[in-house]
């Protein structure tokens, strides 16, 4: 394939922090948790304890998966690394197919890159290799982590297979979508959307106890049974159909496209633009309305499921000791906290696309009209913080709704709004945060995103890593406090809401003072 190896070191030259990066943090999370878990579970009778909790009960199952094998070390790993391995896995290999393929092809560096000898395919095919290589990585540092720290070498081997495999199928799947759309915001969007509905599915399955295991990726590293003496062979062969069979639908579509178009054809506009089009906002919102309300419509179906199951989820607790309303406090202030950290996610990926307007030259062509630096940036930062606060208002109504569904009593429909409306000052601190950076250098947005993957780890799996405080209160979502678990605390909140309007003015100052990136 002319141009193939070629195109592959430029993949690899050019993001190395890509590549490396991802599978040195999800190595770093399973050797922390493998080590916490290794040191907590030594005795046997601590493990039986464990297994003994989760007898009788699917309720776990939702959030982290199928537990097997509780009784012993590897199979608690694999069960308590559920809740992050879910949702991180799948969406590290989305992120990587799009940007090696379709985030390429939108710089216009692929456009240099074909002008010579270089194969029709070669493009796609060089991007799935160098994305692929995170999950080869991610197999390879696990593999030697979980034997270092004296696990089962045939169990450590599945686990860290499985973690890979898992991250390749929807890698497979991201290029497709990426092959499928026109460019990669569009392409983001849509694989997010299949991203949530396999996570949905398989928590509906999981948290009934269905057979439907065999339809799902999302259920197939549950079902590997890494630790087990002698695990099912057909996780694995479904795996590998769903690799190769995306993987070379992608290569069927690269193959038949145009360059810079896709299957799915763009929605034509109109003509002309009204006179209300003519400012800044309403440029802006227009641009971005269908991308926000892809955010709010997913981010309110992802808090319905879990406010929904919120009443099954809390039996299981309760058979460990604690009480009915402890436990659906405990509960609920973990579902706020990712309704607060999806918002700040949104806000994060407008900011990123509404970047990408300057590196494009489209700002440019607006600030050479009659419209000031400081109100293209006011309309940015305007809009960015609005539909954050949309999307927190949405899930929090909607956490609210499940919860009074699950129940079966509209009482609890109040308890969702006021929770997730708690963290308003830590997503508008980590919203003006993302937008401080990309007033400095659109490039810059990415470093944005390690305050919500922290604030994951911080939410989902503090305790279980042993997190020092000091680390904890890296996320400003734990400044506030485990809401309604715990008490909202005000000089927090209001130290954060001052601490956004400070670096909001820096982002500001940054903006009107700096040259632009293109145009």
């Amino acid at each position: 394939m002319t141009g193939y190896w070629r195109l592959v070191a430029i993949s690899l030259r050019t993001a190395p922090a890509q590549v490396l990066g991802w599978a040195l943090a999800v190595c770093a999370l399973v050797t922390s948790s493998a080590s916490t878990i290794g040191d907590k579970y030594t005795e046997q009778a601590s493990r039986d304890a464990y297994a003994a909790t989760y007898v009788g009960t699917q309720s776990s199952a939702a959030l982290q998966g199928r537990g097997y094998n509780l009784e012993t070390v590897g199979g608690i790993l694999a069960n308590e690394l559920g809740y992050l391995t879910l949702i991180i896995l799948p969406l590290i290999g989305l992120h990587l197919a799009i940007r090696f393929t379709r985030g390429v092809e939108d710089t216009g560096r692929l456009d240099i890159l074909t002008a010579g000898s270089v194969h029709r395919l070669a493009p796609a095919a060089a991007g799935l290799t160098a994305a692929a290589l995170t999950a080869v990585l991610t197999f390879l540092l696990s593999v030697a982590s979980l034997f270092t720290l004296d696990y089962p070498l045939a169990g450590s081997l599945r686990y860290a297979g499985g973690l890979g495999a898992l991250m390749l199928a929807f890698t497979g799947v991201g290029a497709l979508v990426a092959q499928c759309c026109r460019d990669a915001r569009t392409s983001y969007v849509l694989a997010l959307a299949c991203w949530m509905v396999s996570y949905l599915a398989r928590a509906v399955v999981d948290a009934r106890g269905s057979g439907l295991t065999w339809v799902n990726p999302e259920s197939w590293l549950a079902e590997i049974r890494p630790f087990a003496h002698r695990p099912p062979l057909w996780p694995w062969l479904a795996l590998a159909a769903t690799v190769v069979v995306s993987f070379a639908a992608a290569g069927v579509v690269a193959m038949r496209r145009d360059q810079g178009a896709g299957l799915i054809p763009p929605r034509p506009g109109p003509a002309g633009a009204p006179s209300w089009m003519m400012k800044p906002l309403h440029v802006l919102t227009r641009l971005t309305l269908g991308s926000c309300l892809g955010w709010t419509i997913g981010g309110s179906l992802f808090a319905f499921s879990f406010g929904y199951l919120t009443e099954q989820i809390s039996v299981l607790s309760a058979l460990s000791g604690t009480t009915r309303d402890d436990n659906i406090d405990a509960t609920l202030s973990l579902f706020v906290q990712m309704n607060a950290l999806l918002a700040a996610a949104a806000a994060i990926q407008l900011t990123q696309w509404l970047g990408a307007e300057e590196t494009s030259g489209r700002v440019g062509y607006a600030l050479a009209s009659p419209v000031s630096r400081r109100r293209w940036w006011g309309a940015t930062a305007s809009l960015v913080t609005a539909w954050s606060l949309i999307v927190l208002i949405c899930t929090g109504v909607c956490t609210g709704l499940g919860l009074a569904a699950g129940f079966g009593d509209i009482g609890y429909l109040d308890d969702g709004v006021p929770a997730t409306l708690a963290y308003t000052p830590a997503v508008l601190l980590l919203a003006v945060t993302a937008l401080a950076l990309q007033s400095v250098n659109p490039r810059t947005v990415t470093v944005a995103w390690l305050a919500v993957g922290w604030g994951i780890v911080v939410c989902l799996r503090a305790d279980l890593l042993d997190l020092p405080e000091w680390a904890r209160r890296l996320s400003p979502l734990h400044w506030v406090g485990a809401v309604p678990q715990e008490a909202w605390d005000r000089p927090a909140a209001l130290f954060m809401t001052l601490l956004a309007l400070a670096v909001a003015a820096v982002g500001a100052l940054a903006f009107h003072h700096r040259d632009l990136r293109a145009g």
